[in-house]
């Protein structure tokens, strides 16, 4: 590896962003011998003090980087938006997106990021961290690899049109997907849901695109009430709303057309058990689990998530990100 890019997307992470640098902290400081790391932060608009704590750490760490770039103009954009405006100052072989509210793992990134040499987009593992518990996610981690046994045959492009699971801070894209402008003009008419129109556009893109999955947590997701699927909720429904149709309108196959339309119906549905039991890929994805449900449930039982070492590398940054908070207030 060369060089490479992190690129932290952050809207009002005051209370969650020096956790987040500092994992990135851990892992340069750690893995990057001989790496030239670049790091763009991306803020869509902050109320609060997130870019100033921002600031304050980098001006602690700033010999951590090759090059730091702050793009913090007030202006509220959108995540999308936001995005495409930080992929496009990337000077670098490889890159990892991230929101600032989640925390890297103690993996080796940059190893695997390499990876992505081999594929089109690459995805790790990822467990959920709410509050300062690191917890184990059985059921997402069971899914994903149910999902990715299902469609191991499939191409890509069909398995987003069915139920399939992957956790979007653990994913990682190329970067030549990244920087096409055809697939960046369709993120572009989204609003707050990035990476959905990402991998359609990928898909689109690249026949077959490669997909590969990792066994390794990378990403620990931070689930809190101000996340932006809640928080943004009508916009969240309105790009989902848009995804669904734009898949219906270009699928040449009346089955494939008759399911999609039938999980928009779902979507609308405000009973979250009616979502379920009317929805057609729902039950077929059930099904489709049962049928290989010994093969997947080794993949599941044969993964060790390291729960507790995983726990002591998020408190420990947890701790070095309370004491520069604690040096901030007294700025």
């Amino acid at each position: 590896m060369k060089d490479f890019t992190f690129i932290v997307l952050v809207y009002n992470h005051a209370k969650y962003v020096i956790e987040h640098l500092e994992s990135i902290k851990f892992l340069v400081s750690n893995y990057s011998d001989r790496i030239a790391v670049d790091i763009i932060v991306a803020d869509d608009g902050s109320t609060d003090e997130t870019v100033a704590l921002v600031d304050s750490w980098f001006r602690e760490n700033a010999s951590l980087f090759r090059k730091i770039s702050v793009l913090s103009d007030g202006v509220n954009r959108g995540t999308c938006a936001n995005l495409i405006r930080a992929v496009s100052r990337i000077q670098s072989d490889y890159c990892k997106i991230t929101a600032g509210d989640d925390v890297y793992s103690f993996v080796n990134l940059f190893r695997e990021v390499e990876k992505i040499d081999s594929c089109h987009i690459l995805s790790g593992l990822a467990l959920n961290l709410i509050d300062s518990t690191i917890l184990p996610t059985r059921s997402d981690l069971f899914n994903i690899f149910a999902s990715n046994y299902i469609y191991r045959d499939s191409d890509y492009d069909s398995r987003l049109k069915r139920i399939n699971f992957f956790v979007s801070p653990s994913v990682v894209y190329g970067l030549s997907g990244l920087l096409d402008q055809e697939i960046m003009q369709y993120v572009a008419r989204h609003s707050v849901t990035e990476d959905y129109p990402l991998q359609i556009g990928m898909a689109r893109k690249y026949r077959p695109l490669k997909f590969v999955q990792l066994n390794e947590i990378l990403v620990y997701y931070r689930r809190t009430p101000t996340s932006t699927y809640l928080i943004r909720g009508p916009s969240f429904d309105e790009d989902k709303m848009r995804i669904f149709r734009d898949l219906i309108d270009s699928d040449e196959k009346w089955v494939s057309r008759l399911l999609l339309r039938n999980r928009l119906f779902c979507y609308k549905i405000g009973n979250r058990y009616l979502k379920r039991i009317l929805n057609f890929s729902f039950w077929l994805y059930g099904f489709s689990v049962l049928r290989y449900f010994v093969p997947i449930w080794r993949l599941f039982r044969g993964f060790d998530s390291k729960l507790s070492e995983h726990q002591e590398h998020f408190d420990s940054l947890a701790l070095q990100a309370s004491r520069h908070h604690a040096k901030h207030r007294f700025l």
